[in-house]
């Protein structure tokens, strides 16, 4: 063969090339089927979006892909973390546990996945987390858990339902006592209700006005306490934990821990999967939170949406990601992380 000819062939195979990878995520996604793995039960705030952001994802995706939802229970959503991790062709979404990022960094016993290397597709809503008792529990004020052993209901060491009455115990001496092992939302309010514990610790308000909003209109709850950098504009007499931190060396690890409030109801794939895919989901993604038929089902079901993109959640966590090592130490410690 001629170099002329050399030179045409290697010409129409680049050309056939740039044409593929033009179309590249159309044809992949065409015929597949997304998953995004809920690393709770059914029933709870991250099952509950995920299974909302399934109904409408596909039709924005290239390609038109099928999306189902999986719950992966285990760990606190460590096993469903890992799991999309370790997924690399961009068919795998994780809805999963907030604090993740942060556990791994902190470095939580189990996480194989890496903080830094998340891609983030955003978030559809963030909200404080909260400390409630059960109105029959007798116990009402912050004051009255400093008095007594409060046993409340918590899913895994690396959930919220651990961390947060953990956290407040060391830097307020309250009594609360995380009783772990229950799979999920539904489960542990369900205990609440029978007397098994007196309350949970850690659910976000977001997820308790999506699953349980009678509570709160019918004053089935005493919210003890919220989480997260400024109080809910629903609750301006729930003790904010941050206004009542008075050590510095406190209010470094409580900052740090609080911060995945911010992230809440996050979704992201692993680090491995190609960045055209991300780019298409992420698109996806905030086309689904403009939805005229996504908006009217959330506004009926009353759920709680704060969008934030996908270049935000990244800057969320590069502010974890640079956290003095000491301050991380200290945060550990506290959760009785090392």
């Amino acid at each position: 063969m001629s170099a002329f000819a050399k030179a045409i062939v290697a010409t129409a195979i680049l050309c056939a090339g740039s044409a593929a990878s033009a179309q590249s995520v159309a044809d992949f996604y065409k015929g597949r089927t997304i998953q995004i793995i809920v690393g709770f039960g059914v029933g709870g705030g991250y099952d509950l979006y995920a299974r909302a952001l399934g109904r409408h994802l596909g039709k924005h995706v290239p390609g038109n892909p099928n999306v189902v939802v999986q719950n992966m229970e285990g760990a606190s959503s460590i096993r469903a973390a890992n799991f999309t991790y370790a997924s690399s062709d961009g068919t795998v979404i994780a809805a999963v546990n907030q604090n993740a990022a942060m556990y791994q960094l902190l470095g939580g016993a189990g996480a194989k996945f890496e903080a830094a290397k998340l891609q983030w597709l955003g978030s559809m809503a963030n909200s404080n987390g909260t400390v409630y008792t059960w109105h029959t529990s007798g116990i009402t004020t912050l004051e009255q858990a400093k008095q007594k052993e409060v046993p409340l209901g918590a899913v895994a060491v690396q959930s919220d339902s651990v961390i947060f009455p953990n956290l407040i115990n060391e830097v307020l001496g309250t009594k609360f006592k995380p009783i772990p092992g229950y799979a999920g939302t539904t489960q542990i309010h369900l205990a609440m209700e029978r007397g098994e514990v007196l309350g949970r610790g850690g659910n976000a308000y977001a997820s308790l006005l999506t699953s349980n909003p009678s509570w709160i209109k019918e004053k089935k709850i005493n919210m003890l306490i919220q989480v997260g950098f400024k109080k809910e504009p629903d609750l301006p007499d729930v003790p904010l934990l941050m206004d009542l931190i008075k050590n510095e060396d406190d209010s470094g690890a409580v900052r740090v821990i609080t911060l995945p409030t911010a992230i809440g109801y996050g979704h992201w794939l692993g680090a491995a999967v190609p960045k055209d895919r991300i780019a298409a989901l992420r698109s996806a993604y905030e086309a689904v939170m403009k939805d005229p038929d996504f908006i009217k089902e959330v506004q009926k079901t009353g759920m709680q949406i704060r969008v934030q993109t996908g270049a935000e959640m990244d800057a969320l966590v590069a502010q974890v990601i640079k956290t003095p090592q000491p301050v991380l130490d200290r945060a550990a410690r506290i959760l009785k992380w090392k």
